[in-house]
């Protein structure tokens, strides 16, 4: 299995999980079979791009044959971008190691976070945008109660 993990520093097992998903400084790739079999920390390109860095690099990851993306959070789009693509988000502290955040694939996690609906802009009545933002008011809420989760076992 191909895992990705957007990290602070390139320092391998021991880089930290960045706060920020598209626009994290280093990306960690690792491959893990039973353990580490191998691991590359290269620099995200996407970190400076002024729009869409989380969806660029979302789908850079499928390019990469990710299947599993470890991340403190991710984007409405890039969650979306994820979701289509296959790959699977489990949230992980920030400021964890790789090597700490991996042990997540293996322990028991609440379902992978599903995307939040997805708007079509422009809206075709005032109707559907509330709908749809009472919709991501949902999700938010929903979020917010497995993070709660997250925190009460920490």
């Amino acid at each position: 299995m191909r895992v990705a993990v957007p990290v602070d520093t390139p320092e391998g097992l021991r880089s930290k999980v960045s706060f920020l998903f598209g626009r994290a400084p280093y990306l960690a790739i690792v491959d893990y079979e039973d353990g580490v079999k191998d691991i590359k920390v290269e620099s995200n390109p996407y970190a400076q791009l002024p729009g869409g860095a989380g969806p660029a690099l979302a789908q850079s990851l499928q390019e990469k044959g990710v299947n599993v993306v470890l991340a403190s959070d991710v984007g409405p789009n890039a969650a979306a971008t994820l979701a289509s693509a296959g790959i699977s988000w489990i949230p992980v502290p920030a400021g964890i190691t790789v090597e700490e955040a991996l042990k997540y694939l293996t322990a028991p996690q609440p379902q992978p976070i599903a995307p939040p609906p997805t708007p079509t802009y422009p809206f075709p009545s005032r109707e559907e945008e509330i709908r749809w933002l009472k919709e991501r008011k949902k999700w938010i809420e929903n979020r917010l109660r497995e993070i709660e989760e997250l925190l009460s076992k920490l």
